[in-house]
């Protein structure tokens, strides 16, 4: 009888140290209360997660398409299947339309975005708030001066998100001109996220509001649109980070971007070229 090169034995021991590698990563993961930022790779668009101290977690826009599902796939624990807070920064599909599968793949506790009572918008985005109102998920406006606690009971070196625009009540006919501004900081860490903002919105945020951040996600993918020097001197990142899609046809991210950023020493990081973006905020920060 033809007897199997691959023996029993070793099928339970393969079997075993498996086991054993896939416990590690686990144990590696549940007790590693680091805060961990990943900007997904969802082609040209914007969706960003971040797991606060390993208990919250938190999706900002969500991507063009259903990608942004196998961003959460790879770092959010598989056995958690809440967002305590989802941030919607403006109603451009490249931001939204990931969120139709987020809402029916898992449980929203909050969702945060900007009020476009003033801007015509679409119908697909409507469908998304009439979805979002379906689930019984509460919907929160984002406007100057709110700060959202991540963790509670609130302590000082806790995480939180400082909005800095667009003001209340604010209207525009430019949809871009709503992309929220806001900054997250846990200890003296900071990221800022700008969403698609203009340089009409950049030039009017002061550096009472932004100060130096550590993270800048540049606005509007690194169009020539988006980013003004003037900007980038106040906040004055060490790293920009640039979600964009590869060989997109905008041409993104410009040129005259990235010399800006090239001269100024700032270290550049791009999705299309480096896939998931990932930073780890020391206990020490």
């Amino acid at each position: 009888m033809f007897e199997s090169p691959v023996k029993k034995r070793d099928l339970i021991l393969f079997s075993f140290f498996s086991l054993i590698v896939l416990l590690a990563v686990f144990l590696s993961s549940f007790f590693d209360e680091r805060t961990k930022i990943v900007f997904c790779n969802v082609g040209q668009g914007d969706a960003a997660y971040i797991r606060i101290k390993n208990k919250i977690d938190v999706l900002i826009d969500a991507g063009p398409d259903k990608r942004v599902l196998s961003c959460l796939g790879k770092y959010m624990p598989f056995w958690d299947r809440k967002i305590e807070l989802a941030f919607l920064s403006h109603p451009n599909n490249d931001h939204y339309n990931g969120y139709f599968f987020i809402a029916d793949r898992y449980q929203i506790d909050k969702f945060i975005t900007v009020n476009t009572s003033g801007l015509i918008v679409s119908k697909t985005y409507k469908k998304l708030l009439q979805k979002i109102s379906g689930e019984k998920i509460k919907i929160e406006e984002a406007f100057a001066g709110k700060i959202i606690q991540a963790v509670q009971p609130r302590r000082l070196d806790e995480a939180k998100f400082n909005i800095v625009w667009p003001p209340k009540d604010f209207s525009s006919p430019n949809d871009n001109d709503y992309s929220s501004v806001f900054i997250f900081q846990e200890n003296t860490f900071k990221v800022l996220f700008t969403g698609d903002s203009s340089p009409f919105v950049l030039g009017r945020l002061s550096h009472g509001a932004i100060g130096k951040v550590d993270v800048l996600k540049i606005p509007h993918h690194g169009s020539k649109n988006g980013l003004t020097k003037k900007f980038l001197d106040l906040a004055d990142p060490a790293v920009a980070v640039i979600s964009v899609g590869k060989n997109n046809s905008y041409g993104h991210p410009s040129k005259v971007i990235l010399d800006m950023l090239k001269a100024k020493n700032v270290k550049v990081k791009r999705t299309d070229i480096n896939g998931d973006i990932i930073f780890k905020i020391t206990n020490d920060k």
